[in-house]
């Protein structure tokens, strides 16, 4: 290998301490937005469950010079570097040059690997083209990883850092990541974990959240706290690093604690799924049945409670009531309540509760209705929303405000809705 400095050794942290490592994708079809940079997300998972630490991510085109600079840009800032992509046979494939220049070495043929690649092409019966061999031609020093498909990797220490270079194939990416970076890089740390708990948070906005854990936020350490914002929803990841898996759950089982408690029944129980899941286990415990009659969210909430395995064992169906006539004639809203409050408004919301229960039988009626926008409706402006639950003869009604385009208004609706269920039947 070239070089002196190395990861893991005198210049670096071992032992489970911090190894900071970049990702860089190349490839010009991921700065076009052609395709997702799916790869650097499964590195970097990869990487967290050893207990690594990816500091950054980059994305560069196929232009040789600029591949050069990024990589040289990461080797000042990280202890090792992991490239995807540019590792094919075609004339912008270049990344093999880029990193031998940005290391400060020539390229040079493993005739040894040349070998492999063709015995690939003769095991499958095709005529290699010549162009292939380009991807023997590796920076001096490296040490190749043997191809999944056609493409090869490699892996090299130098002055600057290590780099690891893999093809941009996603399932040839993962296995030489598998099989190869993530072993070496742990025998260099020692043994290490980082996991990652989620506590959900829906009906309280972020920055109502974080008011609420600043000053755990401000004193976070080990664990890490961060927010994930969603569409009426907001997840608190909690992250911690320790050397096994038991360990970390107890760095972070008094802080999750801590957090709930003061969020309250805000914070949903449970650390996985989704809001419907969540919902269907409460549903699950009081053994009731639901119906729901959709106004303007057009079906997303039966869309949504169906999402769950074994949701035929309690939703009975959804009455869609879209336009104003609908809700009278099929949910059976009264005509007095529409004259007099209007299609969007908290009494129509517990009629159409009321309406979806009695007309499928369930014990559980939900729905909602609102203005999606883009113009006002009934003199209601957009984002306005009323959900309702109709539960053991009465019915419950949330009225909320959304933002953002018409989806994301629709989807907070849905999120509304299915947290005012949980709340009326985990009361």
């Amino acid at each position: 290998m070239v070089g002196a400095r190395v990861p893991g050794g005198s210049n670096s942290p071992q032992g489970g301490c911090a190894l900071k490592v970049e990702i860089v994708g190349v490839g010009t079809e991921l700065l076009l937005g052609q395709i997702a940079n799916t790869n650097a997300q499964k590195i970097s998972q990869g990487l967290a469950a050893i207990g690594v630490d990816v500091h950054f991510h980059s994305v560069v085109g196929d232009n040789l010079k600029r591949i050069s600079d990024v990589l040289q840009h990461a080797l000042e800032r990280a202890d090792a570097v992991i490239v995807t992509g540019g590792l094919g046979p075609t004339p912008d494939d270049i990344t093999s040059e880029a990193i031998a220049r940005a290391v400060g070495v020539e390229l040079k043929r493993d005739e040894r690997l040349a070998g492999v690649i063709t015995d690939i092409f003769r095991s499958l019966g095709r005529a290699m083209p010549e162009d292939n061999l380009k991807q023997a031609d590796l920076p001096v020093g490296a040490a190749p990883i043997a191809p999944e498909g056609t493409a090869p990797g490699f892996w090299i220490e130098a002055a600057s850092g290590l780099v690891f270079a893999l093809p941009g194939v996603p399932w040839e990416m993962e296995a030489m990541l598998a099989k190869t970076i993530l072993p070496l890089l742990a025998s260099r740390i020692g043994a290490a974990t980082t996991v990652s708990r989620e506590v959900m948070v829906v009906g309280v906005g972020e920055s109502r959240t974080h008011e609420l854990i600043k000053d755990l936020v401000a004193a976070q350490s080990n664990p890490t706290i961060a927010y994930l914002a969603g569409r009426g929803q907001v997840r608190v990841r909690l992250s911690a690093k320790a050397p096994s898996e038991a360990d970390a759950q107890a760095l972070i089982a008094p802080l999750e604690e801590e957090i709930r408690r003061r969020l309250g029944s805000a914070a949903l129980p449970g650390t996985r799924g989704s809001l419907a899941d969540r919902l269907s286990a409460v549903i699950a415990s009081r053994d009731v049945t639901v119906a729901v009659a959709e106004s303007l969210t057009g079906g997303l909430i039966a869309a949504e409670l169906t999402t769950v395995p074994g949701a035929s064992g309690f939703f009975l169906g959804s009455l869609v009531c879209y336009s104003t006539g609908s809700k009278e004639t099929v949910a059976g809203v009264p005509a007095e309540i529409l004259v007099r409050a209007g299609a969007v408004s908290e009494e129509t919301a517990a009629a159409l509760a009321e309406g979806a229960a009695r007309v499928f039988g369930a014990n559980v009626g939900i729905s909602a209705t609102g203005v999606a926008g883009p113009d006002h409706q009934e003199g209601k402006p957009k984002g306005t929303i009323h959900v309702a639950v109709a539960f053991e003869g009465r019915a419950e009604v949330n009225s909320v405000t959304g933002y953002g385009d018409r989806g994301n208004v629709r989807a907070m609706a849905v999120t509304a809705a299915l947290d005012l269920a949980r709340r009326v039947l985990d009361a």
